[in-house]
């Protein structure tokens, strides 16, 4: 009965996926990131398949419209006498040396792929995987072509991605500690997807209007489930990413002492409902000598190194890491480590590319919360949205120094999100200036009105927003309501 239901609301969406590409953007990140079909108990099904395919067609055929302002101009004086708001077609893709940079990544690893020793078909499906990744984050750049849009998908992307973290919270609150695994089974890739998703969900909420009171609460609800669900999903990497980003989150929040309180809190509470979760873990990393998994993964790092002495320009190829340590070692092991299996798999020309792309990524980030903070107050709602993406990335970052999962579709969407930021800055800022330009020639011309000449008023409403309500003007209000 869930499967026939959820096969019938697929279908149903299927057209507005193919007609309106943003929202089949939405609906592709839903199926990708929450699974829907694991809570129907079909995993093979290709729901990701289903939606993608419509919607690259979609995108391509219909594409996203934005409203852009142009200046309208006195023939005579050349002075600006008011704006004209126009609906135009964005491009299918944002230029962008971080998009250019992916392209670059996934084109040298395609190529390597021919020039290694092991067999292609061992690598074919994560290959389309990757390929289907870079495709979908290529065109998130250019269907998200405003801040209304920008915000619905990072609340989207955020709460679909958080969903087995909460719900699994829910459970640890109502029975007690206990394992959470999340959707696969797999309690280090539940743990930091989770992990990336907790600081996602907090930002959105601090950038809330204050008026929206109830989904602010809402959200911190659900991050303190997040909390709770990565603690008990046992994973050392995810307990430290954990660490990092409670206290990243407390320094940024403008209220340090109120969020260190906060975060003193929820630890009381915490060690209260999962203590010996908590003890477990902080001794497995404390004496990891004596922990098994901890002790063998310095082995592994060791063979790592001895492999890469074999392959140092080009590496074994990408995802054969594994296949390269059985030649050393009698059986099949991971790296353990997102820097050093990268490196030996792409070798010492292809691995500076990943490394440009995750740091490209970072300093975009970094970028685009500063100039929002420092910038005019109709900008200042980019600066929590850019933060809670940073420090999912170095969330990301930590958790894979114990942990591997280098092509995490995740990562790469914070890859997408960060173009996204920049862009609509910058179409906010050029929108602004000519706003400001356009008020000085209508204070200034105030008598033209007297002698019967029309002047144009700036459109109401925020830059490169349509007027239109729901979900995005909630968003969209920002701080100033």
């Amino acid at each position: 009965m869930r499967y026939a239901l959820y096969l019938t609301l697929l279908t149903a969406v299927l057209p507005f996926v193919f007609a309106r590409p943003f929202f089949g953007l939405c609906v592709y990140f839903v199926v990708s990131f929450l699974q829907p079909k694991l809570l129907c108990w079909h995993p093979e099904l290709q729901d990701s398949l289903i939606v993608g395919a419509p919607l690259v067609v979609g995108a391509a055929l219909f594409g996203v419209f934005r409203r852009a302002e142009y200046a309208r101009t006195d023939p005579a004086t050349g002075r600006v006498t008011g704006l004209h708001a126009a609906l135009v077609r964005n491009g299918l893709v944002e230029p962008s040396w971080l998009v250019a940079l992916m392209i670059v990544l996934l084109a040298y690893i395609g190529v390597t792929r021919l020039a290694g020793e092991f067999p292609l078909s061992k690598t074919n499906e994560e290959f389309s995987r990757l390929c289907k990744i870079v495709l979908v984050t290529a065109l998130m750049t250019g269907l998200t072509p405003d801040r209304r849009r920008m915000l619905i998908l990072y609340a989207v992307v955020a709460l679909a991605t958080a969903f087995w973290a909460i719900k699994g919270g829910m459970w640890v609150f109502v029975r007690g500690p206990h394992q959470v695994y999340g959707m696969d089974y797999d309690n280090n890739h539940f743990a930091l997807r989770s992990v990336m998703a907790l600081p996602m969900m907090f930002c959105l909420a601090l950038a809330l209007p204050r008026r929206r009171r109830r989904w602010r609460i809402a959200l911190y609800v659900a991050c303190g489930l997040t909390c709770l669900a990565i603690i008990g999903s046992g994973s050392r990497s995810g307990f430290l990413a954990l660490a990092f980003v409670l206290l990243g989150l407390a320094w940024h929040s403008g209220h340090r002492i109120k969020a260190m309180s906060a975060v003193a809190l929820f630890a009381v509470v915490a060690a209260a409902l999962s203590w010996q979760d908590i003890r477990t873990r902080y001794d497995s990393i404390v004496n990891y000598s004596k922990d098994k998994s901890a002790s063998s993964r310095f082995e592994i790092w060791a063979v790592a190194w001895e492999t890469l002495d074999r392959n140092p320009v080009i590496g074994v190829g990408f995802n054969n890491f594994e296949r390269a340590f059985e030649q050393i070692r009698p059986r099949s092991r991971a790296a353990h480590n997102i820097w050093l299996q990268n490196l030996v798999e792409l070798g010492l020309l292809g691995h500076p590319l990943w490394l440009g792309l995750i740091a490209g990524t970072a300093i975009s980030l970094a970028r685009s919360a500063r100039r929002a903070r420092l910038g005019p107050p109709e900008l200042r709602q980019g600066a929590p949205l850019a933060r809670g993406l940073l420090l999912g990335l170095g969330a990301f970052w930590i958790h894979g120094m114990f942990h591997n999962d280098e092509y995490l579709d995740l990562m790469f969407t914070f890859v997408g999100f960060a173009v996204v930021l920049r862009v609509v800055q910058q179409r906010e800022r050029a929108a602004l200036a000519l706003r400001a330009a356009a008020g000085v020639a209508d204070e200034s011309g105030a008598s033209d009105a007297t002698s019967g000449k029309s002047r144009t008023r700036a459109a109401p409403g925020p830059i490169g927003v349509p007027a239109f309500g729901g979900m995005g003007r909630m968003l969209v209000a920002g701080r100033s309501a």
